[in-house]
């Protein structure tokens, strides 16, 4: 049975939010994302679309073929028997390389003297951990990643800045994030990946939420190795088992 409680909240007339416990949590989000595709495989055929997120369930349903009120009351008949999968877990890790150089990362002497860091000590901690794909979004492939370490989960930019470049990779307080491409942001800029993360051809990343990321540090030549080969879809990511 579901342990979290939740609330039916009215999204418009074709849509409704299952809401969670206000907290970012893995296990909690690990639900939604399983939650989500059980609802699709049972309920598909009234379904037009369903977001995942922190900590909500956002449903989009068909109004020619079901009402908010039959349709909530199926979900609730639904979640009421609904036993979760522990074994159905996402356990893909992929590795993303990031160069901490000064040039890309504009934050890190700021961040560093936030935790009491040296930088190179910021950059081993930060590297060192691994983080969850909450949810997609913002923008097109970014990743709402958490949780950063206490000790540099150094809040936002009060003034945002009005363009941070494709790659860039941030925190805002326990929040982890790549941006895939050129947007203004508030986010602390701790180095660069030179990966692509975004084209319109092939808009969706190989990584999704529920998935977790591990950074990897590497110095300006192999950046230019590899932007290279990412830059003619030669590079493949690496998925790492930990």
């Amino acid at each position: 049975m579901i342990t979290y409680k939740y609330d039916f909240v009215p999204a418009g007339e074709q849509a409704l939010h299952i809401v969670f416990p206000e907290q970012v949590d893995v296990s909690e989000n690990q639900l939604i994302q399983e939650l989500a595709q059980q609802l699709q495989n049972t309920f598909g055929y009234e379904i037009t679309d369903i977001v995942p997120a922190y900590r909500t369930l956002t449903i989009s349903f068909d109004i020619r073929k079901t009402t908010y009120y039959e349709f909530s009351s199926k979900l609730k008949g639904f979640l009421a028997q609904y036993v979760p999968d522990t074994k159905n877990e996402h356990t893909r890790t992929f590795e993303i390389p990031v160069c901490y150089d000064s040039e890309f990362g504009i934050d890190l002497e700021d961040v560093a003297a936030f935790g009491n860091l040296s930088v190179t000590e910021l950059i081993k901690l930060h590297s060192a951990n691994k983080y969850f794909i909450y949810m997609m979004g913002f923008l097109p492939g970014f990743t709402f990643m958490g949780n950063v370490p206490d000790q540099i989960a150094m809040p936002r930019l009060s003034v945002p800045r009005a363009s941070i470049a494709p790659g860039s990779v941030a925190i805002a307080g326990k929040q982890a994030g790549m941006y895939p491409v050129d947007s203004p942001g508030g986010w602390r800029i701790l180095g660069r990946t030179p990966i692509t993360l975004y084209t319109p051809e092939n808009p969706l990343p190989p990584f999704q939420a529920g998935d977790w990321i591990k950074f990897r540090q590497i110095d300006r030549a192999e950046y230019a190795v590899i932007k290279e080969l990412a830059a003619h879809s030669e590079y493949q990511l690496k998925i790492i088992s930990e």
